[in-house]
């Protein structure tokens, strides 16, 4: 998803920071997409907001973040640990919160901005891994709250909702799993990496100005828990 919502955005005529802890990936991405700008960074750092702002001194003023990053870890409750809960959080709600404090005062500056979250129907529905589900409807909370504390300054936040899509974090589903999920959909089908890229940039874009603190649920009718 990331790396389609970078291209994506990139033919739009954003300049994009693409970060990401892998390296090899990342220059892939950047060597085949102009505009794109590569910064290795492990999102759990605390020290990952510094080298954000060093990058972005030679970027143009940020009109829009979108926080996609994501780890499934842990077990069921009965076996859950508390590093697995911990490495959720640290990944999934905190570096979103750290990015968006560290961007709001630009935001402002430059008279509003854009925030897309992308979260998961696990925060609503629940799932196997209660460390996963809750990081993520601790994800819809920084939403709202966020789009409550800044739309005065007319910065947007909104949480999207993608539907079941074939990413690094699910390519090993079987074909037989697959097929099963996709026949839970509306449309028969799974997502796509292509179709979520261009709903964000329809969230981050002037068509979607009067559209904060919304759930954007992007699943087909085939919102699960896995």
């Amino acid at each position: 998803m990331g790396s389609a919502t970078c291209r994506h955005l990139a033919e739009q005529g954003w300049q994009v920071l693409a970060i990401d802890r892998m390296s090899e990936s990342l220059q892939s991405l950047c060597d085949d997409t102009p505009n794109v700008i590569p910064l290795v960074a492990d999102l759990a750092d605390p020290g990952m907001t510094q080298q954000v702002a060093e990058a972005l001194q030679a970027m143009p003023p940020a009109l829009g973040l979108v926080n996609m990053a994501g780890i499934s870890v842990g077990n069921t409750i009965d076996c859950l640990d508390d590093e697995a809960w911990e490495q959720s959080f640290a990944v999934n709600v905190t570096p979103a919160m750290r990015l968006i404090r560290l961007l709001t005062p630009g935001f402002k500056a430059h008279g509003g901005a854009s925030v897309v979250n992308v979260g998961s129907p696990v925060g609503i529905v629940g799932a196997r891994k209660p460390s996963y589900a809750a990081s993520k409807a601790a994800l819809q909370g920084l939403t709202v709250s966020c789009a409550r504390n800044l739309g005065a300054s007319n910065i947007r936040v909104n949480l999207l909702l993608p539907g079941p899509t074939i990413t690094k974090m699910t390519h090993d589903w079987s074909e037989e799993r697959r097929a099963a999920i996709a026949e839970g959909s509306f449309l028969k089908r799974l997502c796509t990496p292509g179709e979520i890229a261009r709903m964000v940039a329809f969230l981050l874009g002037p068509d979607a100005s009067y559209l904060t603190g919304s759930t954007v649920d992007m699943t087909a009718g085939s919102m699960w828990g896995h």
